[in-house]
């Protein structure tokens, strides 16, 4: 009877270790599935937010695009059609110097114009002269003082020359349209490591705030340049004292 009963304690207990054994499974069954539905919930929410952020990107780059023709259509209709008319008209009642001086400046549009649209030899020319010849050319409407100091002149990405000289042409665009200022200095420095860009004006600076202000169609271009290249950037601005940029990008090494 003493070892019947033993017997059936044992089994009891296995019994009630297996149903622990089962409790214990399941509930590490739920965890699992509810964390596998968590992780496929967070990948859907991850998905939306991409492809919002793509759709978004892809619209931004769409309205730039837009932008840049209009501005090119315009410039073409206001400056080059109506200066090379002009010179028609007058060309039988001018000096050959005024002509010359006429047709000059008409080159001097279109070179300006060829630059905003692409800018020249990138593989082959560095940024301190690529911005050097792009501010030659932009010293005919504002004072230029620039100051290139290069410690490493080693050879730096298609991609960051481009998204550098187009945030510069942005900053002097902003600068000659909206902030009334008769100088603009630029620096350039360059390491080993690190590219530094600063980009200061005596102008009116940004009288509605910085946070409105980014809101504009230019700036959310810089924001978008300087990400391409994973650059961060400030601004500081005061009214009547002018607004300053710099940027910092990190070079890869090669």
């Amino acid at each position: 009877m003493e070892y019947g009963k033993n017997e059936s304690v044992i089994v009891l207990w296995i019994w009630i270790g297996i149903g622990l054994a089962l409790l214990v499974t399941g509930f590490i069954t739920v965890l699992v599935l509810r964390y596998i539905r968590h992780v496929k919930k967070n990948k859907r929410k991850a998905f939306l937010l991409i492809h919002k952020m793509q759709t978004e990107y892809g619209e931004n780059a769409l309205y730039l695009q837009e932008r840049d023709r209009e501005r090119l259509a315009g410039e073409l209709h206001d400056n080059i059609i109506s200066r090379l008319n002009m010179i028609r008209l007058n060309a039988q009642y001018q000096d050959m110097r005024k002509l010359n001086l006429d047709l000059k400046n008409s080159m001097r549009v279109i070179r300006e114009m060829s630059h905003h649209l692409t800018p020249p030899c990138l593989s082959e020319t560095g940024p301190e002269e690529l911005i050097s010849d792009y501010l030659e050319q932009v010293k005919g409407n504002i004072g230029v003082k620039y100051y290139p100091l290069l410690h490493t002149p080693g050879r730096i990405s298609d991609p960051v020359k481009l998204n550098l000289f187009r945030i510069l042409q942005e900053l002097i665009n902003n600068a000659l349209k909206h902030a009334d200022a008769s100088v603009i200095t630029v620096s350039l420095r360059i390491s080993e490591c690190y590219l530094v860009l600063t980009v200061a004006d005596n102008g009116k600076g940004l009288i509605r705030g910085y946070d409105k202000a980014a809101s504009g169609i230019g700036l959310q271009n810089i924001r978008l340049r300087a990400e391409q290249i994973k650059a961060r950037y400030r601004f500081r601005s005061k009214p009547q004292r002018g607004t300053r940029f710099t940027m910092i990008a990190h070079l890869k090494q090669h």
